[in-house]
C-alpha cells in the first residue's frame, strides 16, 4: 500500500508540472533587445509584458535555461499579440524556483514621418 501511495504522489506532482512555453511563428519574428535603449527611441510603445516559468513544486524538473527560455517565449508571444515586433528586456528578478522577467513591447516598423 505504501508503494501505491508513493506512486500516486509522484504522479500527482508530475501532473501538476507544466511544460515550458514554446515559441509561435508570430513570436519568432519578435526581436529581443537588452540594455540598448537607443534602439527603441523611434518605436511606438505597445505595453508592458511579463513572462514567468516554473513553480515551487516543479522547479526541480526543469533546467534554469529552459525556464528562462520559456519566460522569454511567453513575452515574445505577448509582444506579437500586442502588435509589436521588438521586446525590450529589463534585468530579470533573482530566482530560485521560477523565472519572472519584465519588458516592454514596441512596434519599430513604423518610423515617424518628417514634417513637410
Amino acid at each position: 500500500m505504501t508503494k501505491m501511495i508513493q506512486a500516486m504522489l509522484i504522479l500527482s506532482v508530475l501532473a501538476l508540472s507544466g511544460c515550458v512555453t514554446f515559441p509561435t511563428p508570430e513570436s519568432e519574428q519578435v526581436t529581443v533587445i537588452w540594455d540598448h535603449s537607443e534602439a527603441i527611441t523611434q518605436c511606438q510603445h505597445k505595453g508592458t509584458v511579463i513572462g514567468s516559468e516554473g513553480h515551487f513544486y516543479d522547479y526541480w524538473l526543469h533546467a534554469d535555461k529552459d525556464m528562462v527560455w520559456g519566460a522569454l517565449n511567453q513575452m515574445r508571444i505577448k509582444t506579437a499579440a500586442m502588435g509589436g515586433d521588438t521586446l525590450y528586456l529589463y534585468q530579470p528578478l533573482g530566482f530560485r524556483t521560477s523565472v519572472t522577467m519584465f519588458g516592454n513591447a514596441y512596434d519599430c516598423r513604423q518610423q515617424p514621418q518628417a514634417a513637410e
